[in-house]
């Protein structure tokens, strides 16, 4: 009974996602759109968060500086049910309307459901750097992907007029998984949110943040762990191999920062007994430091198959990858380009040799992240946000 009751559940899911995408949602559409365009509206779009990311904050406040309306819809996609959804859908639909640019940073099947006025323009500027681990088009039908037949028949790809990319490397990887080859809107301009990284006073900010929130840590070496999940973004993992009691035969002049991803809601187990000196920072509201800023204030990062690797890459310091599940991951997701050669740091497996690596830190090899950096980066000069608005709207004064 249970099992037909199951099935019964999908197969009304699925008329429901129909009706929803296939009708209401491109009627709604419609009719907003009968409205002239304003050229002064754009919003910004957040599918996951509750708060503006640091993906559009550059961008958002140089437009409102430059007197546009700007607006920001937040749709909550991973923490809310269908009805919540649909609703927070529906009134961004009415407003997108009559809006010239609408900004995203992250896949949405919504935004194929309706073909998208000829004077509005929809820039996904994505929500990472570079081109690593695979998705979209890219793993479909696998773990991690979805089914390729219901990509197509929902694809929230095919109405972007620009898609900026960190450099031309990755442009491909970019047509790819947006099923989006040929159509000459993924450009590399580069990444808004790096334009921090190449401002000194930004760079300071960071310092105060951090000795105000810790002021016993200005002669301590910060090791940054960021790795990502594993799994779906509904069941998402956190890496679960490291021993803390072999971590802590480092020196006590380092200190373990560890800002799991966003979409991981269970925190790591650290002892007790090391609470000082290895510190979770996942989900905190209390921490008054951005990522980007424990990026600039750290000595060394730790990562596995982040994106971040690219961001960090542009700051010249020592990246270390802890991929004891390469396998599992190279079957469950895979990546554009071959693990062990493409990373520009060491890769270790286990505690012991990661410890040991960061004792070596000192010793490591600065021409091979250089020419990392060049390939993947080139895009990312501290200019890219101006790149991306004159792109949209032409060269302003």
């Amino acid at each position: 009974m249970g099992r037909i009751s199951g099935v019964y559940e999908i197969v009304i899911r699925k008329i429901v996602k129909w009706v929803v995408f296939k009708c209401i949602y491109p009627v709604c559409y419609r009719l907003a759109a009968r409205k002239p365009v304003r050229a002064d509206k754009v919003i910004f779009v957040e599918n996951h968060q509750a708060h503006l990311t640091d993906n559009y904050t550059l961008l958002y406040n140089s437009l409102k500086q430059s007197g546009y309306d700007v607006r920001v819809h937040y749709l909550q996609v991973a923490h809310s049910g269908w009805s919540k959804i649909i609703k927070r859908s529906l009134a961004l639909i009415r407003d997108m309307g009559d809006a010239s640019v609408v900004f995203l940073n992250e896949s949405n099947s919504l935004f194929g459901a309706f073909t998208l006025r000829a004077e509005t323009q929809m820039v996904q500027i994505w929500h990472a750097c570079g081109a690593f681990k695979k998705w979209g088009y890219s793993v479909a039908d696998k773990e991690f992907g979805d089914n390729a037949k219901e990509l197509s028949r929902y694809s929230g790809h095919r109405n972007y007029t620009l898609v900026p990319v960190s450099g031309s490397e990755v442009c491909h990887a970019y047509e790819e998984a947006f099923g989006i080859e040929g159509k000459g809107v993924v450009q590399p301009l580069g990444v808004s949110r790096t334009d921090v990284f190449f401002d000194e006073t930004y760079r300071k900010q960071a310092y105060d943040h951090l000795y105000e929130w810790r002021p016993e840590w200005k002669d301590k070496k910060i090791i940054l762990y960021l790795p990502t999940f594993r799994g779906s973004i509904e069941r998402a993992k956190a890496p679960d191999a490291m021993d803390w009691d072999e971590l802590a035969a480092l020196s006590e002049s380092y200190v373990v920062v560890i800002q799991n991803h966003p979409f991981i809601k269970d925190k790591l187990e650290i002892p007790e007994e090391f609470a000082t000196r290895f510190v979770d920072i996942s989900g905190r509201d209390d921490i008054p430091l951005t990522t980007d800023e424990w990026m600039m204030v750290s000595h060394l990062c730790i990562t596995d198959y982040s994106s971040v690797l690219f961001d960090y890459s542009l700051l010249d310091k020592p990246i270390l990858f802890f991929a004891y599940d390469l396998e599992a991951y190279y079957d469950e997701r895979g990546f554009y380009y071959p693990y062990e050669s493409f990373v520009p740091g060491p890769i270790v497996r286990n505690t012991r040799e990661l410890v040991e690596q960061i004792k070596q830190a000192e010793q490591w090899d600065h021409q091979r992240l250089v020419e990392f950096r060049e390939r993947y980066m080139s895009g990312c000069d501290g200019a890219s946000t101006k790149r991306i608005l004159d792109a949209i709207y032409g060269k302003r004064k």
